[in-house]
């Protein structure tokens, strides 16, 4: 699943198409004709918030799209050759000189303004770990609310705080020394401050990297070692050597890896 630092990657291709009339609109089905009804139109500003993407538009509605497992955009020139077959494209729109595609996309709605405001799933997010104003206060006041729920289970829960995914989770937990295993309350706002400063600057460098994501260091990346935990269960841990442990947390059995020895 994308992580927030992936789809802010997507927003940052995605400004080429903004302020360009639209040409040529492809929305699922379900849309009927109100596809064809942007076309003239035009993108005024794009936005994200944790895993979702927004792009907003000059006649006051907004797509929205959410990428789930594995939804995928493709930006470029107009006229580009599909990296995917036709059939999986979902989403398609075009201006006199560039296109966006997005793939398999699970997660597409054409809002109104008031359905904007409104939206449960929006709403209802924490804040965005990836915000440049990102709400360190708020964030540690719903994380310390979910109690004796494991942090590894807390920090993926996108009412908490926006933007984890499984691998940012096990580094981010690994580099800040925390056994995620331990329920939230037991975690002090020392200890999510140093997982914040851990994990945000790792995060905003993957917006500037593409292909895997990595988050060890450059002399890591070059050999390969592209995660410190994530991955990597049965190998030493790069710091002690002790075997790296997996674990499933949370309704959904998401797995986590750690160190018993650095994770104490």
């Amino acid at each position: 699943m994308a992580e927030g630092h992936a789809v802010i990657r997507w927003a940052r291709a995605l400004e080429s198409l903004v302020g360009a009339p639209l040409i040529e609109v492809r929305l699922p089905k379900r849309w009927g004709a109100r596809g064809q009804q942007l076309i003239g139109h035009h993108i005024t500003a794009i936005s994200t918030h944790g895993k979702h993407l927004l792009l907003h538009l000059s006649n006051d509605e907004t797509i929205h799209t959410h990428a789930m497992q594995y939804g995928s955009w493709q930006i470029g020139r107009r006229g580009m050759a599909l990296r995917k077959e036709a059939r999986y494209v979902r989403l398609r729109l075009v201006t006199a000189t560039h296109e966006a595609v997005f793939y398999h996309g699970p997660v597409i709605e054409l809002l109104t303004r008031d359905e904007l405001v409104t939206h449960g799933a929006l709403t209802a997010l924490g804040p965005d770990v990836m915000s440049h104003d990102f709400d360190r206060d708020e964030a540690a006041r719903r994380v310390h609310a979910a109690g004796d729920r494991p942090i590894g289970d807390v920090v993926m829960d996108q009412r908490v705080m926006a933007g984890l995914g499984n691998i940012f989770k096990s580094e981010g937990l690994f580099l800040a020394g925390i056994d995620p295993r331990r329920p939230v309350r037991s975690v002090s706002r020392a200890e999510l401050n140093r997982l914040w400063d851990a994990i945000i600057p790792i995060m905003w460098r993957g917006t500037e990297r593409y292909g895997k994501t990595a988050t060890t260091t450059p002399e890591l990346i070059a050999a390969n070692t592209l995660h410190y935990v994530y991955r990597r269960r049965g190998h030493p841990c790069l710091r002690c050597a002790t075997p790296i442990t997996m674990i499933r947390q949370g309704d959904l059995e998401r797995s986590t890896y750690f160190c018993p020895h650095c994770q104490r």
